[in-house]
């Protein structure tokens, strides 16, 4: 029986066998399966990572240097007739005249540029092609250069470059080259009518005039004292609009003392509560656009040629008047003074008014001017108190990002340091301050502190003792960069924060442009851009993210863009 019994189980047996064996190899079949699809898991989790775990990766992988600090001579000499870019080579003719008599006239952007802002290059050529004579039989033509009022002032007042003629789009900037020096006459009071204003948001305009009864000037910037609207204004040392706001805020907060301690007070009070003061208005545009300001200041000219702005925003007028006026620079001889006045003549009759009107000139918005004289002498105290007050006591943290590849050496890097060198003299005291460099690998040339005497000097150490050579890990170094400003932000939670990244060709080593985008995108710093010698889009593309701006600074014009940009933001 016991026999029989055994061979009656050897069946069981084979077969237990046999379902673990199926078993084992089903098992190993989705075991290769799952392992050959694991890469693609495994990218898919790290598709998922937040921006601030791929930040943290990413810095734990960086080969970073800390440099020994050492001292420099810091220098607070006033270079800037030196530092004033190459005219020709920065604002060229944008139309150049060939009589036995020419007059160069400096002129702003919305007369001299393109289309809807070409009415004085179109008024110029015609006059040109007429080959007007002057009584002794000779051919007079004109030139027109497009330079902004506030960069035009500074080469007149220095001596650098003197045009026949000047025509700023408000009597504001003529007023301050005269206070510098400048020899001005006024021939023409005014050459097209345009009116400043601010570009108000539909449904902000809808509620100031709920709150306050209406809408002007006054009640929008007793709102954005208020925290209630989001304003933005351009830079007052070059932008005739922003100047304009400018002096009117100040003339509104006190009038018959503009720089009284109530004044002060209250513009202080009114800068805790704009953003950013716009670099330049295609910034303060976007910014718009984008949502992040509900208001911005324009010259009536070109909101009624912008499509969006006419039908997303209102026009409120203020402050004084942007008739363009034209001045005559320096000692004009006989035959000078009569090729203006011919030109003069021409541009003031009723066809080329009548042009003019229609790009937007001369439109009647039963508005009542600033009629008030305003001396030079105010205009100046304005903007140095802009200047002191404009963070109305909020510190800014910024880190200047230096690329110092081996394209750099040479004349780049001499101009880098420069650069950085004469523009640091625009940055106030209550900042804080730090360098890095970039090639292969990272240096923290002077970690981030209070831009004070001490700081300043080793910044300036810093800056001379850069030196190039290698590969360009450019957003390598920008991650850095972020780290250190929010280190700084954890010591300083209530500054502002931003970046300027020096660079002159494309990254070729380490993080891609994509990854830092995303990283740049998650953390908010603006990160302010400065292409040496060409134009890089990824830079542009970066400064447009967080509503920074690009500048292409060659060789001839790094100095003075990067000291206005410091000037406007530090």
């Amino acid at each position: 029986m016991k026999e029989k019994t055994s061979k009656g189980k050897a069946p069981v047996i084979i077969a237990v066998v046999g379902v673990l064996a199926t078993t084992f190899l089903i098992s190993s079949v989705i075991k290769n399966s799952d392992s050959k699809t694991a890469p693609e898991t495994s990218h898919s989790v790290s598709a998922q990572r937040t921006p601030q775990d791929t930040m943290d990766s990413i810095i734990r992988k960086l080969k970073v240097t800390e440099m020994n600090k050492i001292k420099g001579t810091v220098d607070y000499s006033d270079n800037l007739s030196a530092n004033l870019p190459d005219i020709e080579t920065k604002y060229p003719l944008t139309v150049k005249g060939g009589g036995d008599v020419d007059i160069e006239i400096f002129s702003t952007s919305e007369k001299a540029g393109k289309n809807n802002n070409g009415w004085l290059n179109e008024t110029a050529e015609s006059f040109n092609k007429g080959r007007y004579k002057l009584s002794d039989g000779s051919v007079v033509s004109v030139s027109v250069r497009s330079i902004p009022s506030g960069a035009a002032s500074d080469y007149i007042a220095n001596n650098v470059y003197i045009p026949q003629a000047y025509t700023p789009s408000n009597t504001l900037f003529g007023e301050l080259a005269m206070q510098k020096g400048a020899k001005l006459t006024l021939e023409e009071e005014q050459l097209v009518g345009n009116t400043a204003g601010i570009a108000l948001a539909k449904s902000a305009k809808t509620s100031t005039d709920s709150k306050y009864g209406q809408t002007n000037f006054s009640t929008v910037v007793d709102s954005v004292i208020n925290g209630e609207i989001q304003l933005g204004y351009t830079y007052p040392y070059t932008s005739a609009t922003g100047l304009n706001f400018l002096v009117n805020a100040l003339t509104y907060f006190d009038g018959s003392d503009m720089m009284s301690s109530t004044s002060v007070e209250k513009f202080r009070q009114l800068q805790e509560n704009i953003p950013f003061v716009c670099y330049t208005t295609d910034q303060m545009v976007n910014a718009m656009q984008s949502g992040t300001l509900q208001a911005g200041v324009v010259e009536y000219q070109a909101y009624v040629n912008n499509a969006q702005l006419k039908s997303s925003y209102e026009f409120i007028p203020f402050g004084y008047k942007h008739s363009n006026p034209l001045y005559s620079v320096g000692e004009l001889d006989k035959k000078q003074h009569e090729a203006l006045d011919t030109f003069l003549d021409f541009a003031m009759n009723d066809e080329n008014q009548k042009h003019a009107e229609e790009y937007g000139f001369n439109k009647d918005i039963n508005f009542a001017y600033n009629g008030e004289k305003i001396s030079g002498n105010d205009i100046v105290s304005a903007q140095t108190l802009w200047k002191q007050e404009k963070n109305s006591g909020t510190p800014t943290i910024a880190l200047f990002i230096a690329d110092v590849s081996g394209s750099m050496n040479g004349d780049p890097i001499m101009r880098l340091k420069t650069s950085l060198l004469e523009a640091s003299k625009n940055i106030n005291s209550d900042n804080y301050i730090g360098l890095i460099s970039y090639s292969d690998d990272i240096m923290i040339n002077l970690p981030i502190g209070q831009f004070d005497l001490e700081q300043r000097s080793y910044f300036a150490g810093a800056v001379e003792n850069l030196s190039s050579g290698g590969n360009t890990a450019t957003y390598d170094a920008l991650m850095q960069g972020i780290k250190m400003i929010n280190d700084m932000k954890e010591q300083v939670p209530e500054a502002n924060t931003m970046i300027f990244l020096l660079s002159d060709g494309l990254c070729n080593r380490g993080v891609e442009y994509q990854t830092a985008a995303k990283i740049v995108r998650y953390y908010g710093i603006p990160i302010y851009t400065i292409g040496y010698n060409e134009q890089i889009d990824s830079l542009k593309d970066l400064s447009s993210i967080n509503e920074a701006v690009y500048i292409d600074a060659d060789n001839n014009d790094v100095v003075y863009e990067l000291s206005a940009l410091f000037n406007a933001q530090m």
